[in-house]
């Protein structure tokens, strides 16, 4: 099973997308059945309940999904994968996005990056920590595939060949920001670059090790030929989506798994929906 550890703003709305379109209703964007209004991870108690409705579960993928989780399934190989994105440049898209999605429009930059939740995010997501030196050893343990935003077509076709064989990986980018203004002002300036900077040093030195020591020994794992792959790969990696996929995992999701999640939270009605779920 593939499991997606989906970090803000790295292109993980295109790679869900993709996941929809190989699986259809055997991939789900998973949550804590208990809810998302705390910081709780997605558990292997979580996937029990998730495999009730759906035995032949091929991946799943959500923000509640963290790396430093270990899945306890028997007879379950899992296939752990996240992207990373150059941290300066992350971080000035975040803001951006706040500002343009969050209706936020009087967001002050200097009070947004003292705010813990987002500093050294990345490395939060995959060790549970803000230390590179967890986090690394977690990526090494789980054998984590780790893909580069900025080399998302050579990270696909990494993918496909080492992780994942029967992942169709053809797509078209989803949730690409119209406007870079604000992100492009954030890194222009001296004071704003370097505030991000100290906000990332976790992430900046996880970057580094991912882009300098594990990325090429994917790259070299991969073998000669990966120049001629990824450049067939970008003549036809904007095929349309298989669209009776899609559909397929959005009515699992939203005419199943949805409703189920509300009804098992609304405790008061949900009894009887907790107790098959168990």
């Amino acid at each position: 099973m593939l499991v997606f550890v989906h970090m803000n703003k790295t292109a993980g709305s295109t790679v869900r997308h993709i996941l929809r379109s190989s699986y259809g209703s055997r991939h789900c964007d998973v949550e804590p059945w208990e809810g998302t209004s705390d910081d709780r991870p997605f558990t292997t108690a979580d996937l029990r309940r998730v495999r009730k409705i759906y035995p032949r579960l091929s991946s799943i993928a959500g923000h509640r999904v963290m790396g430093y989780v270990d899945f306890d399934e028997e007879a379950t190989d899992f296939a752990y994968l996240t992207f990373l994105r150059d941290p300066i440049t992350l971080t000035a898209s975040r803001f951006q996005y706040h500002v343009d999605h969050r209706n936020k429009k009087g967001l002050v930059f200097e009070e947004w990056i003292q705010r813990e939740w987002l500093r050294n995010a990345q490395t939060k997501r995959i060790a549970g920590t803000a230390s590179v030196d967890d986090a690394i050893r977690v990526i090494e343990r789980k054998k984590m595939f780790v893909g580069l935003t900025e080399q998302f077509d050579e990270s696909m076709v990494l993918l496909k060949a080492l992780r994942a064989r029967d992942l169709c990986i053809d797509y078209k980018p989803v949730n690409v920001a119209r406007r870079n203004v604000l992100a492009e002002e954030l890194l222009s300036r001296k004071q704003t670059r370097q505030a991000i900077v100290d906000a990332n040093q976790a992430d900046l030195a996880l970057y580094a090790f991912v882009k300098d020591e594990l990325y090429p020994a994917f790259q070299r794992e991969f073998g000669p030929g990966l120049n001629d792959a990824v450049a067939d790969y970008q003549r036809r990696s904007r095929q349309n989506w298989n669209q009776r996929k899609l559909l397929a995992s959005r009515v699992k999701r939203h005419g199943v798994y949805r409703p189920l999640l509300r009804l098992y939270r609304a405790r008061a009605v949900g009894k009887g929906v907790q107790k098959v779920l168990e």
